[in-house]
């Protein structure tokens, strides 16, 4: 699956869960790389949620908003706001 961010096409790739992070960090960006990782064992209602949160780091990234983009907390917030607007519409 592809997902375009700001003119970029990103590539989705499910993965084991290697994130090295939390238990509540389901995926990855790589911007360099232009793929989206996301974990496997996720449901399928997750997986949407963790791309749109990654897709938010993008949109930040490539506007020039690099610090919101570290705000893990805002991201998370407008993913939510981001992911019930197509939920609920």
């Amino acid at each position: 699956m592809k997902v375009y961010i700001c003119g970029h096409s990103y590539e989705v790739v499910e993965v084991e869960d290697t994130f090295d992070v939390d238990s509540t960090h389901f995926g990855q960006i790589d911007y360099k790389k232009e793929v989206i990782y996301i974990n496997k064992n996720l449901t399928a209602e997750m997986k949407e949620e963790t791309i749109i949160h990654e897709m938010v780091h993008g949109i930040l990234f490539h506007i020039g908003q690099d610090e919101k983009s570290q705000d893990e907390q805002f991201v998370q917030a407008l993913a939510n706001a981001i992911y019930m607007g197509f939920k609920l519409g």
